[in-house]
């Protein structure tokens, strides 16, 4: 159950991201554990048999055995990768590091519950000064009585169960976190591609736009061009770096929302590796288009399928992502378990605690007495029933919660594949030359042309409009198909290595 979240994790990365304001520090899997070192041994090997759940040092471990190395997925380069950033994500994201602490809450109220809460007490009396009006004043009056309270309805195994749900659901809910801190960075760092490539397009369009004008008031001077033609051009060179200015703020932007989800400083510079177009995608297998969802298809209504040979099918683990499997419903399931063993200790409560325990006593005649005390009380008023009645109702509630959550986990999660099979047609639609991004080549052929009097500048600004608007389709395209897959990570935990073309996979590869 936990294998498909657990191949979220991503491995470590080879190689530490050099930085000038400060060291970005990559931490492994056990490095990210550490503070379940600081827990007694003895304790935690009690913990790990509660109900057969994995710790979640155990889900690491098997995170990083179940996850590919990033280096097989995508082509080395410098700066910072998608898989960096998940990395560094799992190990500095402060939200993260403060839910993990959770857990070490959860151990301890299991120590807690597993403790007997009552302690015998003793009573004693003695009455040293005695006022006898006949005989002799005796011996001084006393007594000695022991009491230990006795549960007869097995309440400690009940607050057992629901300490031990309770940690099941704690760590859940840690792995939730860590599934949405995943998703979340990758969201981020595609953002971030996406706003760089809108900068680099604007700064493309910018330069080239200061070049022609710098062209037409040569072509002016020489009386080759016309005064409009120069006030044309001078106005969308004006407008093209005030667009310049705001893809830069913009880009800027995505980058420090980047940071702080990974804790890093707001200062510190990260270079991104590759761009939108070093990633490879592959279609979801086994999943048609169109049909019955409302969209798509051919012209016969029947569903349409894209035939791409790439790699095995990723199908079979898509069936975790019906609902069952996911985190938050295993969490919810877990609260299911608590409220269950909150009814049955709720039951228990019904039947009286009995205080039982020896009793010794001397009189003042000498007489000395042997014998037990026994105590409990009567459900006269209050028998227990109205909180039976109230925890049955909160079982219920959990019930539903849970069921209803595992629909919409599964609705989450057909939407979200839907959404990335939607957006891998769309990005088959282009070719490979505009595939290429190669719009600053395409731009020097516009001016060279334009120079040598072959276009006028009217030709060059459509084209040229032409160009920028397909680089940006392709941008939109490689975004949304990026932001969709980030979508099936969360919504399924598929990791982000399945939905990429390896290097072995492409093709003219050996």
């Amino acid at each position: 159950m936990l294998s498909p979240f657990a191949g979220c994790r991503t491995a470590p990365r080879s190689a530490a991201l050099s930085a000038p304001a400060e060291e970005v520090r990559i931490a492994s899997a056990d490095e990210r554990r550490g503070i379940d070192d600081e827990v007694d041994e003895s304790s935690a090997a009690e913990i790990e048999q509660v109900d057969g759940v994995e710790s979640t040092n155990e889900t690491v471990a098997v995170a990083a055995e179940a996850t590919s190395p990033p280096a097989t997925v995508v082509d080395a380069a410098p700066g910072l990768t998608v898989f960096d950033a998940i990395t560094t994500a799992l190990a500095q994201n402060p939200d993260l590091i403060t839910q993990r602490q959770t857990e070490r809450v959860g151990r301890g109220a299991v120590g807690v519950a597993e403790t007997y809460p009552f302690n015998p007490y003793v009573q004693i009396q003695a009455t040293p000064y005695q006022d006898r009006r006949i005989g002799p004043p005796g011996t001084t009056n006393h007594y000695v009585l022991v009491m230990q309270q006795i549960q007869l309805a097995h309440q400690q195994r009940y607050r057992e169960d629901i300490a031990c749900a309770q940690l099941n659901s704690i760590r859940w809910t840690i792995l939730q976190a860590e599934l949405n801190t995943i998703a979340q960075a990758e969201r981020l760092y595609f953002t971030a591609l996406y706003q760089a490539g809108l900068r680099d397009l604007a700064q493309a369009t910018a330069d080239n736009n200061q070049e022609l004008l710098r062209i037409l008031e040569k072509r002016l001077e020489a009386g080759d061009a016309t005064g409009a033609d120069v006030a044309i051009v001078r106005l969308d060179a004006r407008s093209t770096q005030q667009q310049l200015v705001l893809a830069k703020a913009t880009a800027a932007t995505a980058l420090l929302d980047l940071r702080r989800h990974l804790g890093l400083s707001p200062t510190l510079q990260i270079p991104l590796a590759n761009g939108l177009e070093g990633y490879p995608w592959r279609p979801l297998f086994g999943v048609a288009w169109g049909g019955g969802g409302g969209g798509g298809g051919n012209e016969d209504g029947a569903a349409e399928t894209i035939d791409v040979p790439t790699g095995p099918s990723i199908a079979a683990p898509l069936s975790v992502a019906q609902g069952a499997g996911r985190p938050d419903v295993l969490a919810a399931r877990s609260d299911v378990d608590v409220a269950r063993a909150g009814t049955d200790l709720a039951d228990a409560a019904r039947v009286p605690d009995v205080q039982l325990g020896p009793y010794y006593q001397r009189n003042d005649v000498g007489t000395t007495f042997w014998g037990f005390r026994a105590q409990m009380d009567i459900p006269v008023w209050n028998t227990g029933t109205p909180l039976l009645r109230l925890r049955e109702a909160e079982l219920q509630q959990r019930v539903m919660a849970w069921r209803q959550l595992e629909r919409r986990a599964g609705l989450e999660a057909e939407a979200a594949i839907d959404r990335y099979n939607r957006a891998f047609r769309l990005l088959t639609t282009f070719s490979d030359d505009s595939a290429s991004g190669q719009l600053p080549v395409e731009l020097q052929k516009l001016e060279e042309q334009f120079v040598a009097g072959e276009v006028d500048i009217l030709r060059v600004f459509q084209s040229r409009n032409s160009l920028i608007q397909n680089r940006r389709a392709l941008l939109d395209s490689l975004n949304e198909i990026s932001q969709a897959a980030a979508g099936v990570t969360a919504a399924t935990g598929l990791p982000l290595e399945s939905l990429l073309v390896s290097p072995s996979e492409r093709p003219g590869a050996l």
